[in-house]
Order: C-alpha cells, then structure tokens, then sequence
C-alpha cells in the first residue's frame, strides 16, 4: 500500500491528476456532507463517474452495495478501472468492499477525510457492510492499494469527528505506546483542537505506523490483532443498541471505560494509571449513559465476531502500553461492569 501524505492542495490535485494517468476510468464515492464541507473535492469529481452514497452508517448495507455494483456495470467500469473512496470510515468500508468483490476485485484508492478515518478506519485492509444492526457481519480483508492522508481536511472537522478520531488515538497508545500515552496527557489540549497539523501529522504517522505493524503479523484476525479491539466488544454493542445514534468513538471511549476498569479489577494496573486513562477519557466531557437494556448489551456482545464457540476473546491491558488477549473471558464481568458507565 502507498502512502501519500499530502499537506498543500495543488499537491492534492495532481496526486489525483497521476491516478487519471494510470487507471482507465476513475470512480469516485462520498457522501453529500463530505461534498459540502470540502469544496476541493467538487474540483476534482468532475466527471459522470462518481456515486453519492446514503449519509452516516446507512451507507454500509447490502442495498447500498447492490447500487454501487449496478452503477459501477453501467459505467463499464472494469479491471483497469480504480474506486477512489472519499469521507469517513463508512465511506471507506463499504468501498473496500465493493472493490474487493466487483470482477473479484479492482484497485482502491482511500482517502479518509476524518481523523477515525486517517488513524485507523482506513488502514488495515478490513472491509465491511452492517447486517440490520449488527455490525461489520459481512466482510473481506482488502488493503487500499494507496491511501491519501491530505491533512487539510482535519480543518473542516466538528468536534465530534475529532473526538471520534480521538478514541482510536487514546487506544494505540493504550496497547501499545506509553510514549504516545505520555504524549497525549502533555498535550491533549493541542489535540482535542487539532489546528496545528504539523503536530496533527506525527499523531496520525504513529498510529498509521501501530496499525500496519500489527497487521503485518496477522492479515485475517486470527491472533495479535484482536488487541486492536481493545474498548471495540463494549463499543460495538453500545452502537448497535442505540440503532447507530451513538457515535463510533464516544461508544469505545465507554468501551475503553470497562475494559481499563476488568484490567484494574484483575490488577493489571494500578489505581493511579487507571485514573490517569479515565482523565484522559473525561476529557470530552463523556456523559453517563442514559439507561440502556443491560441484557440487550450482552446479546449483542454474544454475536461479538470475537466469540469462538461462544466464548469470548477479550482484550484487557497489562500495562499503559501493552494488551493482551484473554481468552473464555467470563462475560458476567463485563455485565457487571456496565454498572460504571
């Protein structure tokens, strides 16, 4: 996978310009408010062969699939062809997907236009559409054959989107990174704002750096990536019980809660850096959950795709730092857990 990190817009443009020159057929996929917040992108869809697709997670459902491929035939888009996906994580998904399975597979071409997206979303080659509400049930593993970061989109992110892309960062340097932890507490201020991009830039190459280090080790999710769902088991299913309401990061920002709050209860972890994780987390100013149906959060925790046989793979920390994988974890903890939030 190529990267190109990008910080000027004519160096944007012909980046898109050099694609032109070495595909037949460019397709380009996003979604209305992305065409909305980023004017530079209008300049460079200007052809007939680009697709709006539905806003937010209802994009990632096999009706929008079916209309994307039958686009995609009518185009005559073929094997010399490249899907070039534009916006978020769902954006960056769904198109995965399709480009994995349309003529069993055609190049793809990332450019995540949130900071999730440019952190995690993006990377990793995990495609997937949602199942009613279940998440991520249908999937290929496909990396993007390049990845854009063009920075200048994090300036036309709400604070939302950057506590989504947040969420993901806090979970790098929780597993994996105690410098990026340490790096975070000095200046979360700095990220939480996200105008200085050149400090934006070594978060987002760090995280980039974590990610493909881990899935270098294990494409398919048989083993050490797992640690990457690290706050995901909880997170998933808080998303799914609020039918999507709830945003992707405040629901692992929650699921980081009780997986930081099992790995203090086992004594993996002190009192003082437990409380060091839960300021950093307080720091959006995460509101307690409004009353939600415990037995329905485990029911979906049951069709965790982390399950095998029904047992559950859960990633708990050793240390600010470092995760590990506890496997046939009890998922009464977690229920009784829930109690926290």
């Amino acid at each position: 996978m190529n990267i190109h990190y990008l910080n000027l817009e004519e160096n944007f443009t012909n980046q898109i310009k050099r694609y032109h020159e070495q595909y037949d057929k460019l397709f380009f996929i996003t979604q209305n408010p992305i065409l909305n917040q980023n004017p530079i992108i209008n300049t460079i869809i200007h052809t007939d062969h680009h697709y709006i697709c539905s806003d937010k997670e209802q994009c990632k459902s096999l009706e929008e699939y079916e209309k994307i491929i039958k686009f995609l035939s009518s185009k005559h888009c073929n094997k010399n062809s490249a899907i070039i996906s534009i916006g978020g994580g769902t954006v960056t998904d769904l198109c995965g997907f399709v480009s994995s399975s349309y003529m069993r597979g055609i190049a793809h071409i990332a450019v995540p236009t949130t900071l999730l997206g440019m952190v995690d979303a993006a990377i990793g080659g995990k495609t997937a559409l949602n199942i009613g509400q279940i998440r991520n049930l249908i999937g290929s593993y496909k990396n993007p054959d390049s990845l854009i970061i063009y920075n200048q989109f994090l300036h036309t992110l709400s604070k939302k989107d950057i506590i989504n892309g947040y969420a993901e960062i806090l979970k790098y340097a929780l597993i994996m990174d105690e410098k990026l932890f340490i790096e975070i507490e000095n200046n979360i201020d700095e990220l939480l704002s996200s105008m200085n991009l050149d400090f934006m830039q070594s978060i987002i190459k760090k995280c980039i750096k974590h990610k493909l280090h881990i899935v270098e080790q294990d494409q398919h999710d048989q083993g050490i990536r797992n640690i990457l769902n690290f706050g995901h088991t909880v997170g998933h299913a808080l998303e799914s019980c609020s039918d999507f309401k709830m945003s992707h990061g405040i629901a692992v920002f929650h699921g980081m809660r009780i997986a930081s709050y099992l790995s203090y209860k086992k004594n993996n972890i002190t009192m003082k850096d437990y409380n060091r994780i839960i300021k950093l987390i307080e720091k959006i100013n995460l509101d307690k959950l409004q009353k939600m149906n415990h037995n329905k959060i485990m029911e979906f925790i049951r069709v965790d795709k982390k399950n095998i046989n029904e047992k559950l793979n859960y990633i708990l920390l050793k240390k600010i730092g470092s995760a590990y994988i506890e496997k046939n974890f009890d998922k009464e903890n977690i229920k009784n857990a829930l109690e926290i939030l």
